[in-house]
């Protein structure tokens, strides 16, 4: 009598707490800033193709995907560096102009689709290039996120240390005499 008391004290918990996790999935969550993110979804794998392009200074797919009032920020300044198109492209060529033999790790891409209606899709990983100037052999941290409304990038914000680009300018100027 008292094994059978203990197998249906264990049921009766096991059969609760299935339960309380079922009605816990039912739950919507309502947090404008919650969401569904997903790992190299189609959204993810453009925004990758996009970065390797980049990396040859090859901007062909601007045309097809960045709208005309993108913008383009780094997180370490709240200016925006870039609007449209064309001066994304302008500045991107900056970066060719004091980088070569630019690639970026596997990293991570993931596409965010937030309750808000706002979706995002992130590379999470490094960029290596050399100094035209110094010569020097970067590994840059870098994440990079771009903002989608339908099917067209609307923005992008890059978040990297700038003390990298600041090296290379200061090398560039050194080499100028």
């Amino acid at each position: 009598m008292k094994n059978l008391s203990i197998l249906f004290i264990i049921a009766t918990i096991l059969v609760s707490c299935t339960e309380s996790a079922t009605e816990n999935a039912k739950v919507e969550n309502t947090d404008p800033l919650s969401g569904v993110f997903t790992s190299r979804d189609s959204k993810a794998m453009t925004l990758l193709n996009n970065m390797n392009l980049f990396a040859k200074a090859d901007f062909s797919y601007v045309k097809e995907l960045v709208t005309e009032d993108f913008t383009l920020q780094t997180a370490g300044d709240t200016a925006v560096a870039a609007t449209g198109p064309e001066e994304a492209v302008a500045y991107w060529n900056n970066i060719h102009g004091i980088y070569e033999d630019i690639t970026f790790s596997e990293g991570r891409l993931q596409t965010f689709t937030l309750n808000n209606g706002e979706v995002w899709s992130a590379y999470f990983g490094e960029l290596y290039a050399v100094g035209k100037f110094s010569k020097e052999n970067y590994a840059i941290p870098l994440n990079v996120w771009i903002q989608w409304e339908n099917d067209k990038i609307v923005r992008q914000v890059d978040m990297l240390d700038s003390k990298f680009i600041t090296a290379e300018i200061e090398a560039s100027e050194t080499s100028k005499g």
